[in-house]
């Protein structure tokens, strides 16, 4: 039997094994609501909304009903809800965007906000905002927005991404929903094998060995894209571009287009 539950820090990382010595398979954000289906002693094996199953820590979970009120989403890259509607009060949280806060008041530039276990803090008002929609011009902006960014295997937020969890966040950020790793996000919206078809927006798929996905880039335009690889960069297919990448020439796969034609 499952049960609900609420991830109750600002950015959780998730275990393939019930172990810390396992490897992380991916995370989850502050808010994000999940089914539990297992325990172990200090872990829980929970399904998200996009299907993947892993271990968590339980001690990041809450097993409160959800708070009730308006659900705000974090737009600020990085905020800090705290325990008082003051910057030097002791910190609660923190968030990253994407994560979801229950607004249920506010007081001049602040909202008051319910946590999954019911603790409330303040958040400034200009850290949250709406998603935006899906157009070939903010997949491009959202995905430019994390530039610099740093590789982290399993990572979904600025405090690191891997390369499927980049597009599956700027993604979601433009109000869609993509699977969690590059295999399942190639094997959907198939194009092209020729990456001179891409347009900005679509996805390029690349891998090592012939026909296995292993990496994923959003294209942004000029024959041009963006990935998450040491960091979030940008790289080239034009070989008269500093940026140029042979190396992803030769490993290139297929575009799929998830934007309606």
């Amino acid at each position: 039997m499952t049960t609900k539950a609420t991830i109750n820090v600002g950015v959780s990382s998730h275990y393939r094994e019930a172990s810390y010595n396992s490897e992380i398979t991916t995370q989850g954000l502050l808010g994000e609501e999940v089914e539990v289906v297992d325990h172990q002693p200090l872990f829980s094996r929970i399904i998200q909304a996009d299907g993947y199953s892993s271990w968590i820590s339980t001690d990041q979970l809450s097993f409160l009903p959800s708070p009730v009120g308006h659900k705000g989403l974090v737009t600020s890259h990085f905020t800090t809800i705290f325990q008082e509607k003051i910057h030097q009060a002791p910190r609660l949280r923190d968030g990253v965007i994407g994560c979801t806060l229950t607004i249920d008041g506010e007081d001049g530039n602040w909202y008051r906000v319910c946590l999954p276990d019911h603790s409330i803090g303040w958040v400034e008002k200009n850290c949250l905002g709406t998603y935006r929609t899906l157009s070939p011009e903010n997949l491009v902006q959202q995905a430019k927005d994390f530039l610099g960014y740093q590789y982290t295997w399993g990572g979904i937020s600025p405090k690191g991404f891997d390369c499927s969890g980049l597009i599956q966040t700027v993604f979601r950020l433009c109000s869609t929903e993509l699977s969690r790793d590059s295999i399942e996000q190639q094997r959907h919206n198939f194009l092209s094998k020729n990456y001179n078809d891409a347009l900005p927006g679509d996805l390029l798929f690349f891998g090592k060995t012939k026909g296995k996905v292993s990496h994923v880039a959003l294209c942004i335009g000029r024959n041009r894209f963006i990935h998450a690889s040491g960091w979030v960069r940008e790289n080239s297919f034009n070989p008269e571009d500093p940026d140029f990448s042979q190396y992803h020439i030769d490993t290139f796969i297929s575009v799929n287009r998830y934007l309606s034609k």
